[in-house]
């Protein structure tokens, strides 16, 4: 019988659905991920190629099986059939039973309230289906838009730390903030909120 993690559910947000990501979503990959303003906050890209798109799923996503983690969601724009961006679980926190998000959108869906949404369900998912005890996320200073969806979906602020990180083109340094969520403070505030 397969793991939770290698059968994770299809997510309907209305307009957009949540799904694992396949091969073929390299090309979508790509159109978001050569704009350096999505990557100019994340330590990888802008893409120069679809080859790159290619080897990012298989090489980064498609592994985390074997981790113990799910491969990660593709977000889905439904009317035109397009993958925008990801949501993922990309690491395990190390000496304890949770996991780390991470996730990126096409500029054209900014500030749309596409990846509040995402993030909720995928954070229901990581405790209810995945059964999580602790969810971290992290951002740059300078990625506020980051801030606020983290912000909006419960997490709390740990630390931060001074971050620096070489691109091919580019250095990332800044400094890093990092949140985290507890299952326990997450289901009081689903509680408190079915309570309103």
């Amino acid at each position: 019988m397969k793991k939770a993690y290698q059968r994770m559910p299809v997510v309907d947000l209305g307009d957009y659905i949540l799904r694992t990501i396949k091969k073929q979503d390299y090309h979508d990959m790509f159109d978001y991920g050569r704009d350096p303003l999505v990557t100019q906050n994340l330590n990888w890209g802008p893409f120069v190629s679809e080859g790159e798109a290619k080897n990012s799923i298989l090489h980064i996503f498609f592994p985390r099986i074997k981790e113990g983690l799910p491969i990660g969601y593709a977000i889905i724009d439904k009317k035109k059939s397009k993958m925008i961006g990801t949501i993922d679980f990309h690491s395990k926190i190390k000496g304890g039973n949770g996991a780390e998000i991470g996730y990126v959108i096409h500029r054209d869906y900014w500030n749309q309230g596409i990846m509040t949404r995402a993030l909720r369900k995928v954070i229901e998912i990581g405790f209810d289906y995945l059964k999580y005890d602790v969810i971290v996320i992290k951002h740059l200073k300078a990625n506020v838009a980051s801030r606020k969806v983290i912000e909006k979906s419960g997490f709390k602020l740990i630390r931060t730390e001074p971050y620096y990180f070489e691109k091919p083109k580019s250095i990332l340094s800044d400094e890093l903030l990092i949140y985290e969520l507890k299952k326990e403070d997450y289901h009081v505030n689903q509680q408190s909120q079915r309570n309103l």
